[in-house]
Formats: C-alpha cells, sequence, structure tokens
C-alpha cells in the first residue's frame, strides 16, 4: 500500500517527481549501462552467460536492454531468486503476473509482482529462471567474504551461488539453453551490500547451521 501513499502524495504536491523502485524506464536505462561496462571491459567480447538476481525486474530489465542496445539478445542469462521473494519464476509458470506474499530472508528480491515490461520482453531472450533456497544464497556469502573479503546481501548470494554450486550448466540445459560457445567468460552481477554487516551475516550462518 506505499505505493498507493505515494502516488496520492505525488497528486497532492505537483513539484513532487516519483520513480517507481523497479517498474520505471529511467531505472531500466539506468542499469542497462551494466552490459556497456560489460562490452568495454571485455573488448567487445560476448560473455557465455549473464548471472543475475531479479526481485521486481528493474535490474534485468535493464540488462535486457542493454543486451539489446549491444546486439548481444542471444546470450544467455540465467536469473536467479530465492523460495518466497520468487515472482518472476512463479508468473512464468503461470503465464500471468503472479503476486506473492514475501517471505524469503533476501529482502532486496523482496518484490510482490514483477514488472509488466518483463513479463512482455523476456520471451525475446535467452532467459533461464531458477529459485534457490535461503540457505544456499547464504552458503554463497559466506563464501564470497571469506574468498574475496566482501560482504553482499542474500539476494546477491544466490546469484553467487550459481557459480559456487556448479549450478549454471545443468539449469541452461533444463532449459534447452546452453553457454555460447564464443570464448567468453561467465559474468556474475554482483550487487547488494548496503543491508548486511558481519554480524547480520552471522546471525543468518546460525539460523541455516553454516560455519561462518
Amino acid at each position: 500500500m506505499a505505493n498507493a501513499e505515494a502516488l496520492k502524495f505525488v497528486e497532492q504536491n505537483p513539484d513532487v517527481g516519483f520513480i517507481h523502485p523497479y517498474d520505471h524506464p529511467a531505472i531500466w536505462d539506468g542499469n542497462s549501462t551494466i552490459v556497456e561496462e560489460i562490452k568495454t571491459q571485455l573488448n567487445g567480447m560476448k560473455p557465455s552467460c549473464i548471472v543475475t538476481n531479479v526481485g521486481g525486474g528493474g535490474l534485468l530489465l535493464g540488462i535486457l536492454k542493454g543486451l539489446q542496445k549491444s546486439m548481444w539478445v542471444d546470450v544467455p542469462i540465467l536469473a536467479i531468486e530465492t523460495e518466497g521473494a520468487d515472482c518472476f519464476n512463479k508468473s512464468i509458470k503461470a503465464k500471468k503476473i503472479v503476486e506473492i506474499e514475501v517471505t524469503s530472508i533476501a529482502k532486496s528480491l523482496g518484490a510482490r509482482s514483477v514488472a509488466p515490461t518483463l513479463m512482455e520482453m523476456y520471451p525475446e531472450f535467452n532467459l533461464t529462471s531458477k529459485v534457490l533456497s535461503d540457505k544456499v544464497a547464504v552458503k554463497g556469502c559466506i563464501r564470497f567474504a571469506e574468498e574475496h573479503l566482501f560482504l553482499v546481501e542474500p539476494a546477491c548470494g544466490a546469484t553467487l551461488a550459481a557459480v559456487y554450486d556448479n549450478l549454471i550448466p545443468s539449469t541452461l540445459k533444463e532449459n534447452k539453453s546452453q553457454h555460447s560457445n564464443n570464448g567468453g567468460p561467465t559474468v556474475l552481477i554482483v550487487c547488494g551490500g548496503s543491508d548486511c554487516s558481519p554480524v547480520q551475516l552471522r546471525k543468518f550462518a546460525e539460523q541455516f547451521e553454516l560455519p561462518c
């Protein structure tokens, strides 16, 4: 209901602007520059796969639009969600937008429904949707912290788990997709660290009985 209240406030205050947290072209256009950065850093080489998390779809829509601009629509995309924050996966299966109750600890993925534009666009791409458990996501956070000394939220830990648990080949195969054979690297979109601390990560580890 917060969104409705925000829109009401904007109506009553014409000098105030409103940009939806994920369902707005300005968000997508900003996120689309990620692909431009990837293209620059890889000297124009196509990635063999791009792995990212998805909540309401703002980040993923930006990546899709960036792939369009770069003429890379054939690049395989693995879109990761966690159980209890999987409105996109449920919507794909239902072939319509499904509203969910968010129960996952991955709060950054906690959209109750996906952006309608994502449902319109994703069939044009080589995209596979995958749902992982919160526990697997936390394991990804812990390993990334141990190996790279960076703290990320469980939303990002789910993305990292795709590599740490070697899920990419089997998941893409399930969707009759595969890594591109162009020799490019797999690219992970590592984002989301503003709501994580050593204390919080230890609490998650204790919750799922994981060493940390």
